[in-house]
């Protein structure tokens, strides 16, 4: 039986969950290696064992610290891993002619939450998963009200949509890049930063779908292939 819906590939939210993996591991692989390093000073005889006890002393301050900090960290990567799903249960509603390319990995490190091919062109999307209020005021990106202190968004897509061309072998200009907030954070209408599309996840679909006709189902193929020959998250093993 043939899907009403568009077909969807990779896995969304993958790529946040192991780079929470990882930023949890890294910190834990040191301090197993300092408070090995200090119980072999302590109990070698090397040198006196007050160096050894010092560097545990050390390591189970800097655990203390760490711990503290864990649960925040964890939360705000599976929180972004969770928008990613969101984001992907809406774009699977699209119609059956387009295809979404979850969790997508380009040769040069960056991964890209969703790429959205259908008729109405192909379309690079970063999911934002933020608490509070987002606003876009004159272009620029506003939380609560004030400007962010880290980069913007805008400019994040913008390099995201220029890797894709390049890694896939297609002209910049035939991509549109999209910034969507998975959640209650962006509550204005779909609306554009330059030619950066902005909405809310609920808001997504009809937002790809208002706009003309510029693919073909020829040209739709060939932007599949070239993109999904690409790496594609395919979940944790």
């Amino acid at each position: 039986m043939p899907t009403s819906r568009a077909t969807m590939k990779g896995v969304p939210g993958d790529a946040a969950r192991r780079r929470g993996l990882r930023r949890v591991l890294q910190p834990m692989v040191a301090l197993g290696g300092l408070f090995g390093l200090g119980a072999g000073l302590t109990l070698g005889g090397i040198v006196p064992w007050g160096v050894g006890v010092a560097v545990l002393a050390v390591a189970a301050t800097f655990f203390a610290l760490y711990r503290r900090q864990l649960p925040a960290l964890v939360h705000g990567f599976f929180k972004g891993a969770r928008g990613e799903e969101m984001v992907a249960g809406e774009l699977a509603h699209l119609p059956a002619d387009w295809t979404i390319l979850n969790g997508l990995l380009l040769p040069d490190g960056r991964d890209v939450d969703h790429v959205a091919i259908g008729p109405q062109g192909v379309f690079v999307i970063e999911t934002k998963h933020w608490s509070g209020e987002v606003s876009l005021v004159n272009g620029q990106i506003l939380a609560n009200g004030r400007p962010l202190a880290h980069r913007s968004p805008i400019e994040q897509i913008r390099l995201a949509v220029a890797a894709v061309a390049r890694a896939a072998g297609l002209p910049p200009e035939s991509l549109r890049g999209v910034l969507c907030f998975a959640g209650p954070q962006f509550a204005d209408a779909p609306t554009h930063a330059d030619e950066i599309l902005v909405c809310s996840h609920l808001d997504l679909n009809a937002a790809l779908l208002l706009g003309p006709t510029v693919l073909d189902a020829a040209a739709q193929a060939r932007c599949v292939a070239r993109i999904g020959a690409l790496t594609l998250t395919e979940g944790l093993q």
